[in-house]
């Protein structure tokens, strides 16, 4: 693969978050330890609410978001849990990510806005 090739490719898998990709290049693995005593779905609930707490980019929010769905978090847990750290975490980051989140659970909160009655 040429340079200009493999630069790209290399932004375009981290663009995208693709998980074998960056444990293959960094060694960070992106679930959580084996010897956890969470059960999944609290653990990436947990990760999604650190990542709206530190501010994360949409995608970041999106793809955690996705992975809490995948554990078996409901639409209302995660959206729960957003008013559950918003307290600690600040009213600012929690608005900030709630398009984000509402994206990846397929909801259109632009639209809701623009038309509140018609949700």
């Amino acid at each position: 693969m040429g340079e200009t090739a493999r630069f790209q490719e290399t932004l375009r898998k981290l663009a995208m978050i693709d998980e074998a990709f960056v444990r293959d290049q960094t060694g960070l693995g992106l679930d959580p330890a084996g010897s956890v005593a969470l059960d999944g779905k609290t653990a990436s609930l947990l990760q999604l609410a650190v990542s709206v707490a530190i501010g994360s980019p949409g995608v970041c929010l999106e793809w955690s978001t996705a992975r809490a769905l995948a554990a078996g978090a409901t639409d209302d847990e995660i959206a729960d849990m957003l008013l559950v750290i918003a307290p600690i975490t600040g009213l600012g980051r929690v608005v900030c990510a709630a398009p984000d989140v509402a994206a990846a659970l397929g909801y259109d909160i632009s639209a809701a806005l623009e038309d509140p009655d018609d949700q």
